[in-house]
């Protein structure tokens, strides 16, 4: 009698774990489900809708979208953004007599931004919006395109990206690109490259993610494009936990990838 009570518990036990075991899965699903996703903001460049380099940008959002964020763009070349930074920012200036750049970005940020131009103050709400901001372009000359560098001389003004007052703290920052080049060409080049770029984005506050570079993308095998965008893909399905010191890529793509030669 003994032995049937003791197995008797023992099973009503075991059924009790494993209706708690049960249920604390499915909890944890559900929080796995509807956990915060990092806002991400792709900054892009590029005039060709055909080229490989908007394909890229295409992969990356439809996988982030795809994969629960939420996505934001600026597509420079369709907001045909003014190449340099001039009067033309401001509505209302600080200092009618002599330009100066940084005190007018200053004065501006100190009225809550509210004597920027139009266009600037969307770009700031999107900057301010994003917890991750993915910068996507061709490699120029050695750099980013001049459209882009325009873009952070102007959006990442004083007051707002550096000095006092700036709001880009705890963001993260990445670079994405594809060169003419091969990688050994480039060698020493892209490191200083990638120190210059990521030093403006820690000097901001902001954390540089690991770079992703689609090398020599126009010259070479259409199979190698496709590897290019699998890795790109990859990155935007693992973008909350890419680091800077170290890339780690899921074994396989969740998404199907269309390649634009």
């Amino acid at each position: 009698r003994r032995c049937v009570q003791e197995t008797g518990i023992n099973a009503e036990y075991m059924g009790i774990m494993k209706i708690f075991l049960f249920a604390s899965f499915f909890v944890l699903n559900i929080i796995c489900c509807f956990a915060a996703k990092s806002k991400v903001l792709i900054v892009f460049a590029h005039q060709e809708p055909q080229s490989f380099v908007f394909a890229m940008r295409n992969t990356v959002f439809q996988t982030l979208v795809m994969n629960g964020h939420e996505v934001k763009t600026s597509n420079l070349h369709q907001l045909k953004m003014i190449l340099s930074l001039d009067r033309t920012d401001f509505t209302e200036p600080f200092d009618p007599e002599y330009f100066r750049p940084q005190n007018e970005q200053k004065a501006a940020n100190a009225k809550n931004r509210t004597t920027f131009s139009k266009e600037l103050r969307l770009e700031h709400d999107k900057v301010e919006w994003a917890d991750i901001i993915l910068f996507v372009f061709p490699y120029y000359v050695m750099y980013i395109p001049g459209i882009m560098k325009s873009w952070m001389e102007r959006v990442f003004s004083f007051g707002f990206a550096y000095g006092e007052g700036r709001s880009l703290k705890g963001k993260k920052a990445m670079i994405m690109y594809a060169t003419g080049a091969d990688k050994n060409y480039l060698k020493d080049i892209e490191i200083q490259f990638w120190d210059t770029i990521n030093a403006q984005f820690t000097f901001m506050g902001m954390t540089a993610l690991q770079p992703f570079c689609a090398y020599k993308a126009a010259g070479v095998t259409y199979e190698q494009r496709k590897e290019y965008l699998r890795q790109a893909e990859l990155i935007a399905v693992d973008i909350d936990t890419v680091s800077y010191t170290h890339l780690t890529l899921p074994t396989k793509a969740q998404v199907q990838i269309s390649v634009v030669a």
